[in-house]
């Protein structure tokens, strides 16, 4: 898995052509593990194997992402300069286009390419935001840099971001959005977005 093959599977294909229990700031690295042990027992779970089953892998492991991942602090920071131009209504609905696409990229990910991997944890080191927590996707032709970062929310810690071989998915986003707002507007990309979130729910 490489990291075109996974930012073409994160990002919305039309912009790009177990809930966390509560931790201390020193449980950065075993929120990361947990969450990564998580998704892959539910990939090999023995009574969720094959394709009838995906349907329920998904469900879960989109479950998994909602509790662990921080989609306010994502959906604003994929914004940046913009974000401050908006009005209250057109950033909650923002928020919520952005968590429903990311959520379903990242379950899809997640559910094409991870199965029982072994990942090596490099350490964690504190940001001015949260804390970045390193690791490494050990397979036996590549090893797959992926870092994490992370910020606490009422007492738990919760994943702002991910870097796939030092591409970080928030700036991916925002590239492309920058783009859309450019040669479109604010409006015409939420009618992107609007109608990629129709399509997942038809």
């Amino acid at each position: 898995m490489r990291l075109l093959v996974v930012l073409a599977i994160i990002c919305p294909m039309m912009f790009c052509g177990g809930m966390i229990k509560s931790v201390q700031a020193s449980e950065a690295t075993p929120t990361v593990k947990a969450v990564l042990d998580q998704a892959m027992e539910i990939q090999t779970r023995a009574d969720l194997a094959g394709e009838d089953k995906r349907p329920e892998r998904r469900r879960l492991i989109g479950k998994l992402i909602q509790g662990s991942f921080i989609f306010s602090e994502m959906a604003k920071d994929a914004l940046k300069e913009n974000w401050d131009r908006l009005a209250a209504g057109q950033r909650s609905e923002f928020q919520r286009l952005f968590s429903q696409l990311f959520q379903d990229s990242y379950t899809r990910m997640v559910l094409n390419f991870l199965q029982r991997e072994s990942i090596d944890y490099k350490g964690e080191t504190a940001e001015s935001q949260g804390m970045l927590v390193k690791t490494i996707i050990l397979r036996a032709n590549e090893h797959i840099p992926v870092d994490y970062h992370l910020i606490q929310q009422s007492g738990r810690w919760l994943i702002r971001d991910v870097e796939i071989d030092g591409v970080s998915i928030v700036e991916n986003y925002r590239n492309t959005f920058r783009q859309v707002i450019r040669s479109s507007s604010f409006e015409g990309l939420l009618n992107k977005m609007r109608l990629q979130t129709k399509a997942l729910q038809d």
